[in-house]
């Protein structure tokens, strides 16, 4: 069994479509079908129930994909490693933001001194949904991630550095009756539409439904932001969202809203050991408040 078989067994597993399997592997389809049945020869193993027109998993076949499948992210993160030190780099740190979120001081300050002390070490920034920064902790793709202390609180796996504050604004559209306004509340905004999301994406905002304030959900914050955009309702942003300087946009200060504790935060069982050399750069850095 090699890579290319494994390749081929994973995309048809996920797409359960030989031809959309092949077309996402640049492959024909007879190809990749002989992938896997070279491969199935080879285990003795029938991986696919393949009927008139669909496949479908056997029980073997999904215990496989779910074992290769990490299989292939700890390959790919080998080779990424090894291509980083080929090329005279002393190894790699991935590192997750919020879709939407700039990079700012103290995070930006402590990407400049990090790179000043250990330019042989390369870094990798992504941004993604808080769902998706989570779990890219936990499964390890991440090594560390930028964030507000509320997204993260309770996860037993994770464990974060608090490294500043941030102002906390409630985003209105320039047209809002309270734009112009100088000291508003959250009582002023009762008979908005708030915009919300997932519970698996912000458990803490959704209590805005149990204040009794109309909502809309947004699948994620990158399309929240799109909608705030849109003028489709208003939501609480922090001070360092990419939406601050929007012209069809105003962040109204208000007093109800606590600043977000920001972090830096990572899983307690990660071995990536220029992770503790990051961290340290918030330590020597001066508190930002």
């Amino acid at each position: 069994m090699n890579f290319s078989q494994i390749k081929c067994f994973l995309a048809a597993a996920e797409c359960l479509n030989f031809t959309k399997a092949a077309d996402r592997l640049y492959l024909s389809q007879p190809v990749l079908s002989r992938q896997i049945a070279a491969m199935e020869d080879e285990l003795g193993i029938e991986l696919f129930a393949r009927e008139k027109k669909t496949v479908r998993l056997t029980p073997a076949g999904q215990v496989m994909a779910e074992g290769l499948k990490s299989l292939s992210n700890d390959y790919s993160d080998l080779v990424e490693k090894a291509a980083a030190l080929h090329n005279g780099y002393a190894g790699t740190l991935n590192i997750g933001m919020i879709d939407g979120q700039l990079v700012c001081p103290p995070y930006s300050d402590a990407l400049a001194a990090f790179h000043s002390e250990y330019p042989d070490v390369r870094c990798y920034l992504s941004s993604h949904p808080i769902s998706g920064l989570i779990k890219g902790l936990l499964n390890g793709t991440l090594d560390i991630g930028f964030s507000a202390s509320f997204n993260v609180d309770g996860i037993e796996e994770l464990v974060y550095k608090e490294v500043g504050l941030a102002k906390t604004y409630m985003v209105i559209p320039k047209t809002h009756p309270m734009a112009a306004k100088e000291d508003v509340t959250l009582e002023d905004f009762r008979n908005d539409l708030w915009l919300t999301l997932p519970a698996d994406e912000m458990p803490h905002i959704n209590r805005n439904a149990s204040l009794g304030l109309k909502t809309l959900e947004a699948p994620d914050i990158g399309s929240l932001a799109l909608w705030l955009e849109a003028g489709y309702g208003i939501f609480p942003l922090n001070e360092n969202h990419s939406l601050r300087n929007h012209p069809n946009l105003v962040f109204k200060e208000m007093r109800d809203f606590p600043a977000s504790v920001e972090v830096v935060v990572w899983n307690k069982n990660s071995r990536n050991p220029m992770l503790p050399m990051f961290i340290n750069q918030f330590t020597q850095l001066k508190p930002q408040h």
